[in-house]
Parts: C-alpha cells; structure tokens; sequence
C-alpha cells in the first residue's frame, strides 16, 4: 500500500505551525511593572514655577519682615503685623479656592473645634517673628534647625514613638552644630536666644497638633489654614491693646510701609506654594526645597550683616544643616518603606 505523501514542511521559518495555540496562554503569566507615564514639559514648568515662587517668598518674606522690625514702632506692634500676615493669607487661600484657580476646595470646620488650633498657630507665628525682631537672620534661620530635634523629643515623651540608632546620631549632630553656633549670642544677647529657643519648641508642639487635627478633621493642610487665618486674626484682636503700641504711621518712613505690605503678600504666596509644590510633587522634594532654602537665607542673611563666620561656627552650620538632611532622608526612607508593607 503506497503511503500517503504530506506537505513538505521544508522552507517555514523554525518549522512554526501557523495555526493558532493556546499553549502560551497556559503558561503562568507574571505582573509586568507599568513605567509611571512621562511627565509633561509644561507640567514639570509649572512645577518649577512654584518651587523658584516658594524659594523667593521665603527670601522675601524673612528679610522683608526684618526690614519692618527695623523701625522701632512696627517692632512693637507684633501683633498687628502677624494679623495683617493671616489676612493676607486667608484672602489668597479664599481666591485660590474660586474659579479658574480651584487649587483645592473651601471647607468651613465648627470654629469651637479651631480654637485650640488657632491658639497654637497664632503663638508659634508670634514667636518666630519675635525671633526674627531680636535675632540676626543667620541664627533665626539656624535656630528653626532645632524644630526637627524637638518634634522627635515631644514625640517620645507623649506617644512613646522612637526613632533608629541613624536617625538619633542626626539629631545629635544637628544639636551639637546649633550649640556651636548659639554661644556668641547667647554672650550677646540673651534675651533673642530665650525667644529663638521659644520659636521652635512652639513650632515643634504646632506640628505635632496640627498632625493630629487634619487625621481628625479629614481635611488637607490648605483647607484647615483656611479655617485658621480668619480665627486667628480674631483670636489675636483682644491682646492689641495690652500687647502692642498702636503705631503713628505718618512718621513711619514710606519703604518701611511698602516692606510691610510686601511681607504680607510674600507670607500668603509661601503658604499657597507650598501646599502646590507638595501636592504636586511630594514631600521629600518640598523637604528638599526647604533645605535648599535654609541654605540660600543663611548665605544672603550673613552677606547682608556682613558677617565673617569663625572656624567654630562653620563647624557648626556644618554639623546642622549635615544632620537636618541625614535625619529628613533617613524619615522619607522609612516612611516609604512602611508604605510598601
């Protein structure tokens, strides 16, 4: 029987047969990592836009409010100066809320609730500007360093959180830097050291609040600030008369007017760049940011005193700018990987 003759198979590429299989869809499939999507040009403009907006506002703000503290009447009305910083911030948070802006949207909170909040917002704002009035801008800027060792501390002491072994050698470093920094003026001027070393134990209790009320609240920074600003102007308004010396503006000179209606502006531009940079980027890069600030305040601050630093308090800024960025690194690092798990 002659056998039956098949189609030569000679010439198919590898011998594939062109029929379809689905022998590879039995196969075990595995999770292909999706490549976040590029990021657009005119985004990534945007984004740098209101990183240079926060690093210029921040510059302005501080050496602004400075120049104000220079006369000897706006230097005593603290007060006032901080309820003209809250209006003007509540007034741009309240614009940026409204079309074609719609930066983030208004929530009105019982303002009982606020109270405590606004207490401890108005009193860290005070103190730093206090700070500000009676401190060189170097060691202002140096002392708001210390925020970052007394977070950690209150932390222990009230929630026995803890940190690592890298984290704590950081803080250390940061402490050890700012003591070499703090002993010529403590020589010097006391009193602007007791009010600086106020400042940022006050900061450090805000943080700490203000944490905990957004997780209660449910609600983003930009809109419990919103809440706050007109809370605090009113909260403040009681102390005037006993706190502050009602100054006689038409003595006051013309640019030192014009510096205080600066600074206000400048003080609600930083406030609305900073939630944008974050919600725009992350943490870490407004972590980086904010560096990078201390750095450029720090610089510009001793240029314009004119101030030549001793092998001593280089060692110093060194120590606490190098341990500031250790410890801020080392938290993102751990806080992503505690998000991963």
């Amino acid at each position: 029987m002659a056998s039956e003759k098949r189609p030569s198979i000679e010439g198919l590429v590898d011998n594939v047969d062109p029929r379809p299989s689905t022998e590879l869809d039995e196969l075990p499939q595995y999770e292909k990592t999706e490549e976040p999507p590029a990021i657009p040009l005119k985004e990534k403009l945007i984004t740098c836009f209101w990183i240079a907006t926060n690093t210029l506002s921040t510059l302005g703000l501080i050496f602004m409010s400075k120049r104000v503290f220079s006369d000897k009447q706006l230097k005593a009305c603290q007060l006032m100066v901080v309820m003209w910083h809250f209006t003007a911030t509540g007034l741009a948070l309240f614009i940026s809320t409204k079309a074609p802006f719609r930066a983030f949207k208004a929530i009105r909170l019982n303002p009982w609730d606020m109270l405590p909040v606004c207490a401890f917002f108005s009193g860290y704002v005070v103190l730093g500007n206090l700070s500000l009035a009676y401190n060189s801008i170097g060691f202002y800027q140096l002392s708001k360093v210390m925020t970052t060792p007394c977070v950690v501390l209150f932390n222990f002491v009230l929630f026995q959180k803890t940190v690592t072994r890298y984290m704590l050698l950081s803080i250390l470093a940061t402490c050890i830097g700012v003591a070499f920094t703090i002993n010529g003026e403590a020589k010097t001027q006391l009193f602007g050291v007791i009010i600086a070393s106020l400042a940022f134990i006050s900061t450090a209790l805000y943080q700490i609040w203000i944490g905990k009320k957004i997780e209660d609240f449910a609600v983003g920074p930009p809109q419990l600030l919103l809440n706050q600003a007109p809370i605090s102007v009113l909260l403040l308004i009681p102390f005037v008369p006993f706190l502050d010396r009602v100054p006689d503006l038409t003595i006051v000179p013309t640019n030192i007017l014009w510096s205080a209606l600066a600074s206000g502006i400048m003080a609600s531009t930083y406030n609305l760049s900073q939630f944008l940079i974050i919600g725009r980027t992350s943490a870490l890069t407004f972590n980086i940011v904010s560096h990078l600030k201390t750095i450029l305040i720090l610089s510009f601050g001793w240029w314009s005193e004119g101030k030549i630093l001793t092998p001593r308090e280089w060692c110093g800024v060194l120590l606490a700018l190098g341990g500031g960025w250790v410890y801020s690194h080392l938290a993102m690092k751990a806080k992503q990987q505690a998000a991963r798990k």
